[in-house]
C-alpha cells in the first residue's frame, strides 16, 4: 500500500525539521521489516545533470533500495542528524539511441563531510533517460548496498547503563487489529534503533509511547487515515509528537493491518528516537 503523507513533530524543548512519515517510498509488502542501525536516516536528494524526472525516479529508487537495506531513507525528509546523499550525472551517446550513464554518488554526514562515494553506470534508452522511466531506477540498486554499509558503520553501539527505557503504551482508535499491530510495529522498530524497551511489566521506562488513530467516513472509495504518536514521561507530561496523515482505500484497515502497521511505525520511530535524543542534550549539564 503507497500512501502520501503530511506529518509535524512537536519539541517542547527545541524545534527540528523531522520526516513525514507514510512517505511514498516505504517498503513494499514483500520487503523485510526496515532495521535501522540509528535514527538518523538518509535524505537522497534529486539526481544533478539528469532531466527533472530522470533525477526525481533516481532519488526515490535509491531511497527505496536502501530502505530494502534496513536504512530509513526517504526524498523529502530529514532530520538534523540525517546523512545526506547526492547524486550526479553524466552520460555518453553509444548509438542505437542508447546512453551510457554514469551516476556520481556522494554520502556526506550531517555536517557535511564526505563520508563515502560510489559511481553506478548502465546503458539505457535515451527516451527512458529523459522520461525518467522505471528503467533508470538500476542505477540506484548497484550502490545502495554499499552506501547502507557505509551508514551502519556509523552507529553508535547502545550504552546499557545509560540508554533510556521505552515504554510503548496504548493505542486508541485504530480500526481491525491496529491497536496490536500498531503498538507492536513501534516496540519492534524502536529496539531496531537502539532504543531499549521495557522487558516486563513493572519494569521502569524513562520515556511511554501512546498513539491515536482516527479514520474518517468513507468517501468515495476513500477514508482519511491520522495517527497521532505521542512521546510522555511517565508521569504524563508530554515531550512530543509526531503526526502521520494518509488517504487509504475504504475499508483496508478493517482487518489485519499487516505490513501497514509497520509502514507508519518505522517511519514514525525516527521522529520518536529524535524526541528522546534532543530531550536528552537539554536536560545535559552544560
Amino acid at each position: 500500500m503507497r500512501f502520501i503523507a503530511v506529518a509535524g513533530l512537536l519539541l517542547l524543548a527545541a524545534c527540528q525539521p523531522l520526516p513525514r512519515p507514510f512517505a511514498h517510498d516505504v517498503p513494499p509488502p514483500n520487503s523485510a521489516v526496515l532495521t535501522p542501525p540509528d535514527s538518523a536516516g538518509v535524505i537522497v536528494e534529486p539526481v544533478a545533470g539528469a532531466p527533472e524526472a530522470a533525477a526525481q525516479q533516481l532519488a526515490a529508487a535509491m531511497a527505496k533500495a536502501l530502505q530494502d537495506q534496513d536504512v530509513p531513507a526517504s526524498t523529502h525528509a530529514s532530520n538534523q542528524g540525517s546523512f545526506r546523499l547526492t547524486g550526479t550525472a553524466t552520460t555518453r551517446d553509444v548509438g542505437n539511441g542508447n546512453l551510457l550513464v554514469t551516476i556520481a554518488w556522494q554520502m556526506h554526514e550531517a555536517s557535511g563531510m564526505p563520508l563515502s562515494r560510489q559511481d553506478s553506470t548502465l546503458t539505457i534508452p535515451a527516451a527512458a533517460w529523459r522520461q525518467g522511466d522505471i528503467a533508470v531506477a538500476p542505477l540506484a540498486r548497484q550502490s545502495a548496498p554499499f552506501f547502507a554499509k557505509a551508514v551502519e558503520s556509523t552507529a553508535p553501539p547502545p550504552l546499557a547503563d545509560s540508554d533510556p527505557v521505552i515504554a510503548v503504551q496504548s493505542v486508541s482508535g485504530a480500526p481491525g487489529d491496529g491497536a496490536q499491530s500498531l503498538a507492536r510495529a513501534m516496540a519492534d522498530a524502536l529496539s531496531r534503533s537502539h532504543l531499549s524497551l521495557v522487558e516486563k511489566p513493572g519494569d521502569k521506562a524513562n520515556f511511554v509511547v501512546v498513539a491515536d488513530v482516527a479514520v474518517s467516513p468513507p468517501s468515495g472509495g476513500k477514508q482519511e487515515v491520522q495517527i497521532a504518536w505521542r512521546l510522555r514521561r511517565p508521569d504524563g507530561g508530554q515531550v512530543g509528537e509526531v503526526k502521520q496523515e494518509n488517504s487509504v482505500p475504504a475499508g483496508s484497515l478493517d482487518g489485519p493491518w499487516g505490513v501497514t502497521a509497520y509502514e507508519a511505525a518505522n517511519a514514525a520511530a525516527a521522529g520518536i528516537a529524535a524526541l528522546i535524543a534532543e530531550t536528552r542534550r537539554a536536560a545535559a549539564p552544560s
